[in-house]
C-alpha cells in the first residue's frame, strides 16, 4: 500500500559538509524533479531544498522507495554504492509522522532559528516547482495545502516570529557583535535572492547605508539596491570590489566556492589587513573554511549562528509552545487522510464478524423444536432483539477504535481488536467459511 513517506537530512542530523553534497541550487531543481521521476520510479513527490535541510516528500509503497535509494540520489553516489555509514545521518518517517514533521517544518519549529520567516516561503516555492512539474497528487496536495494553514495559524496567533528569529537577522547580529557601530561599515552582500533581501532589509534597518551588492544576474541585484539603496555589480567583479568591504554576507547559491583562500590574501593586503567579517550564510558553503586562518579575518558558517539562535528561542519559549499545540491540533485534521482506509475496513470487518457470530447462533436456535412453532412476528422481535443487543455491545469498542486512529495508537488498537475479537479480515473470513465445520 502506497504511504507518504519523507526521507531527509537536516542541521539537526548531518554536518554541513554532508547538508552541502544533498544540497540543490534552486534553478537545479526542476532537473532534479524530473530526474526523480525517471530514476526512483516515483510520480507524486515534493523535493525540499534549503541552506539547512534536504528532504524528499513522496507517495510510495514502502518497499518500492527506500532510504538507501533516496541517500545515493541525493549524493549523487552510484546505484550499487553503500551508503550504510549515512543512514544515521538521514531521517526516514511515514504518513502521520511525516505528515507531523512537514508541519512543523513550515512552522518553523524544525528551524535552526525556531521563528524564521523565510521556511515557509521556501516549502511553498518547492510545492510551486513540484505542482508546475505535474509530480503532485492527491495525498501531497492535500498535506502540504494543510500544512501551509496551520503555518499561517502558528504565524497569526502566536508571538513566535518576534525578535531575531531569522537567519538574515542573526547573520547581521554578528556583524553588530563584531562592530559595535555598522553606521561607517562597507557591506557587501553576494547574491540576490530572499535570503539576501533580509539581510539587506535588517542592514538598513541597523543604520547601514554602504552596501555593495553582487549578483550573477545584474538586473536582480540592481532590484535590491533600487529598493533599499546602495550599488550593484555582477558576480564577476568580485576580486574587484572585495577589497571595499568591511563585512561580507554571502548567499548566493552557487554550487562552488566564490571567495578562496589565496583571493583574500590578496584583498587583505590591499585593505592593508584592516578587519574583515565574512558571514557565510549559503549551503553549499560560498567561502572557503581555511581563510579563518588568515590574520584580521573573522569568518562565521551557517552552523556558529545556531548558538545565537539557541539564545534567542529560550526567550520565546512560550510561544514555541503555543505553536506546537496548532501543530498538533493541525495534525488532526489529517487523520482522516492516513487512517480512515484501515479504520474503515477495520470497522466493516468487526461488524461482520459481530452479525455472522449473532446470526449462526439465531439461525441455530431458530431451528430447535421448541422454537419452530413461534409465529412469524415473534421470531422477528427475536431477531431483532439479537442484533441490537450485538448493535449495543459493539458501540463502545467502535468508539474506542475510532479515537485510538487520531491518537496515534492506531496500530495497537487495531492489532488488539483482531487478536482479542477473533476479527479477520472479510476476504479470509469468507474462504474459512468454505470449509466444514469442526464436528
Amino acid at each position: 500500500m502506497s504511504r507518504l513517506v519523507a526521507i531527509g537530512l537536516n542541521h539537526r542530523t548531518a554536518p554541513i559538509e554532508l547538508r552541502e553534497s544533498a544540497a540543490f541550487a534552486q534553478d537545479a531543481v526542476p532537473a532534479a524533479l524530473e530526474s526523480i521521476r525517471t530514476t526512483l520510479g516515483l510520480s507524486e513527490y515534493v523535493l525540499l531544498s534549503t541552506c539547512n535541510r534536504t528532504e524528499l516528500y513522496a507517495v510510495a509503497d514502502e518497499k518500492a522507495l527506500t532510504r538507501d535509494n533516496v541517500i545515493r540520489f541525493l549524493t549523487t553516489a552510484e546505484p550499487d554504492a553503500d551508503v550504510s555509514e549515512l543512514r544515521g545521518q538521514f531521517y526516514e518517517l511515514h504518513d502521520r509522522e511525516a505528515a507531523d514533521h512537514l508541519l512543523k517544518v513550515c512552522a518553523s519549529l524544525n528551524s535552526m532559528v525556531v521563528g524564521e520567516v523565510e521556511i515557509l516561503g521556501q516549502v511553498k516555492h518547492a510545492y510551486r516547482l513540484a505542482t508546475d512539474a505535474g509530480v503532485t497528487g492527491k495525498t501531497t496536495n492535500a498535506v502540504f495545502q494543510h500544512a501551509f494553514r496551520t503555518a499561517k495559524r502558528v504565524h497569526t496567533e502566536t508571538t513566535i516570529t518576534q525578535g531575531r528569529v531569522s537567519i538574515s537577522s542573526i547573520a547581521v547580529e554578528f556583524a553588530r557583535h563584531v562592530f559595535s557601530d555598522l553606521h561607517e561599515k562597507t557591506v557587501m552582500i553576494v547574491g540576490a535572492g530572499e535570503t539576501a533581501e533580509l539581510t539587506l532589509r535588517c542592514l538598513v534597518e541597523q543604520g547601514v547605508h554602504d552596501v555593495i551588492v553582487l549578483n550573477r544576474s545584474l538586473d536582480k541585484a540592481q532590484r535590491l539596491v533600487d529598493q533599499y539603496g546602495g550599488k550593484a555589480g555582477q558576480l564577476d567583479f568580485l576580486a574587484e570590489f572585495l577589497p571595499k568591504a568591511d563585512i561580507v554576507i554571502s548567499s548566493s547559491g552557487a554550487p562552488h566556492c566564490l571567495i578562496e583562500k589565496p583571493l583574500l590574501n590578496t584583498t587583505m593586503k590591499a585593505r592593508q589587513h584592516r578587519p574583515m567579517l565574512l558571514v557565510d550564510i549559503a549551503v553549499p558553503r560560498d567561502i572557503a573554511p581555511d581563510i579563518s586562518d588568515l590574520t584580521d579575518v573573522y569568518l562565521y558558517h551557517i552552523d556558529d549562528l545556531q548558538r545565537v539562535a539557541e539564545k534567542n528561542l529560550e526567550k520565546r519559549q512560550s510561544a514555541v509552545d503555543e505553536a506546537s499545540e496548532i501543530v498538533k491540533h493541525g495534525l488532526e485534521g489529517l487523520s482522516d487522510l492516513f487512517d480512515r482506509p484501515d479504520l474503515d475496513l477495520l470497522l466493516r470487518d468487526f461488524d461482520i464478524h459481530a452479525r455472522r457470530i449473532a446470526g449462526d447462533a439465531l439461525a441455530k436456535s431458530l431451528k430447535k423444536e421448541r422454537m419452530t412453532a413461534l409465529p412469524e412476528p415473534c421470531r422477528k422481535e427475536v431477531e431483532a432483539l439479537v442484533y441490537s443487543v450485538t448493535k449495543r455491545l459493539l458501540a463502545q469498542p467502535r468508539t474506542a477504535i475510532k479515537h485510538a486512529s487520531k491518537n496515534g495508537q492506531w496500530d495497537l488498537y487495531a492489532g488488539m481488536v483482531r487478536d482479542l475479537f477473533g476479527v479477520h479480515s472479510a476476504d479470509a473470513q469468507e474462504k474459512s467459511d468454505d470449509r466444514p465445520e469442526d464436528t
